[in-house]
């Protein structure tokens, strides 16, 4: 079902169902009202009837003649009167007793209540005691007949309020559905504008009639991911390229000293340096390719990945001495002298696996960059983080690349003579970003640069 379709219909269930309360109401209490009046009318006739026989000279037959030449009688009144000892003293028909069920029982609980009102098949009927003066007698006097105009009066009501109801709903539906599409116009013009973003085209953006409304917030959120995915888009482009980049390296150095080693008959010493020359070529390439690989695993949403407790101080060890068994050359400093009493303050949630990757790459590149092949790892606590630097003494990174260096690929220019694929650095973001943390970068003085890692204990 389409929105403008919806919404007209709950608008007009909205507005029918109020309705339908309201005239419900009005039939209700005209209802109470006519009801209310007629048993009112019935009691004052009631009276009436029964203070005539209260005197010396009046006979029923008298009663029943000036009943007949009322004008404001009833349609089927019947009238009956009881004394005291349940004998009927009057009734204005013969047959009145037969239509009104009467029974000494009743009698009795009208003489308790003073007064009752009820109806008996299409009769409303009034049943009161009255005191007689003349005879000294407490009477019962039962009045009866049935409410033919206002039957008709609630009939014409039912029939007004019903065609009203039709008449009312119709006109609702029809302007909801018109107000609908004016409402929905603008929804039509974004899906329109919407449609024509194609993926050369990503730079387009939205027209942002009214950022107060509704519209205006959805129009201005949909601009930001076209923001979001052009960037995504771009990034994705850059990657590519970087990558198609870093592989074709290779393989064309490959495939040229193979096709050298062929041109003319060589020793096995010369076959076996081109044999190891491409084993070196392809170890790149396997590492280019696990690098990427563990890149593409790692993202912010993987918190399923951080099942296990880990100490921070352990890590850093286990790192170093992979490190160093990997790096002879590689000097490792590890300032773990300001540990906390505590030791919960140095663990925290996470994967080892990724965090020792984490720590690897920023030691290495630490001791890649630094003149000296060193590298200052230092571990500090608080009672709310655990705080990590790796400083190296190189030549440092520019103000202007150190937003970039994060990202998959990028090499500053004072990094050209050292080996690398400038995606360490982004997978390290990527780790520490799982695990809740932070990673900074700040320059040393008067040289060097310190990266600074903080997590959150458990």
């Amino acid at each position: 079902m389409q929105i403008r379709t919806r919404l007209t219909v709950q608008f007009s269930l909205l507005v029918s169902s109020i309705l339908l309360v309201t005239f419900l109401a009005v039939y209700y209490f005209s209802y109470e009202n006519l009801t209310q009046d007629f048993y009112d009318r019935l009691k004052s006739k009631a009276s009436s009837a029964a203070r005539l026989l209260d005197g010396p000279v009046v006979s029923a037959d008298i009663v029943r003649a000036l009943e007949g030449s009322n004008t404001d009688r009833m349609y089927n009144q019947i009238i009956l009167i009881y004394d005291e000892k349940n004998r009927l003293m009057y009734t204005n028909s013969s047959s009145a007793a037969k239509k009104i069920h009467v029974s000494k029982y009743w009698l009795d609980e009208v003489r308790k209540a003073g007064e009752i009102r009820y109806t008996d098949g299409n009769s409303k009927i009034v049943a009161l005691t009255i005191f007689l003066t003349f005879t000294s007698t407490r009477a019962v006097v039962l009045l009866g007949a049935e409410d033919q105009v206002g039957q008709v009066n609630l009939s014409n009501l039912l029939q007004l309020l019903t065609a009203s109801f039709v008449i009312v709903t119709i006109i609702v539906a029809f302007a909801g559905w018109i107000f609908a599409k004016r409402a929905l116009r603008p929804i039509s013009k974004v899906m329109n504008e919407v449609e024509g973003i194609l993926p050369q085209k990503l730079d387009t953006r939205l027209d942002v009639p009214n950022q107060k409304d509704e519209i205006g917030r959805l129009t201005t959120t949909f601009n930001n991911l076209l923001d979001r995915i052009e960037t995504a888009f771009q990034m994705q482009k850059i990657f590519v390229a970087n990558v198609s980049h870093e592989l074709k390296n290779p393989l064309t150095k490959m495939r040229s000293q193979l096709e050298v080693s062929m041109l003319k008959e060589r020793s096995i010493n010369d076959y076996q340096l081109t044999i190891k020359s491409v084993l070196e070529d392809i170890q790149e390439l396997a590492q280019l390719s696990n690098t990427l690989l563990e890149l593409a695993k790692v993202s912010e949403d993987q918190k399923d990945l951080l099942t296990e407790t880990i100490r921070i101080d352990d890590l850093l060890w286990d790192s170093r001495q992979m490190l160093a068994q990997a790096n002879k050359s590689y000097q490792i400093n590890l300032d773990l002298d300001d540990l906390p009493e505590d030791d919960t303050w140095l663990e925290i949630a996470g994967n080892s696996t990724l965090l020792k990757t984490a720590f690897l790459n920023l030691m290495d590149n630490a001791c890649k960059f630094s003149d000296d092949l060193s590298v200052h790892v230092s571990l500090k606590c608080t009672a709310k983080q655990i705080s990590l630097t790796f400083s190296d003494r190189g030549k440092g990174i520019p103000l202007k690349d150190q937003n970039l260096v994060f990202q998959p690929f990028y090499r500053s220019d004072n990094t050209a003579s050292v080996k690398g694929y400038g995606i360490g650095l982004s997978l390290v973001e990527r780790i520490v970003k799982l695990h809740s943390g932070t990673i900074s970068i700040h320059a040393n003085i008067p040289k060097g640069t310190t990266f600074v890692v903080n997590f959150s204990h458990l």
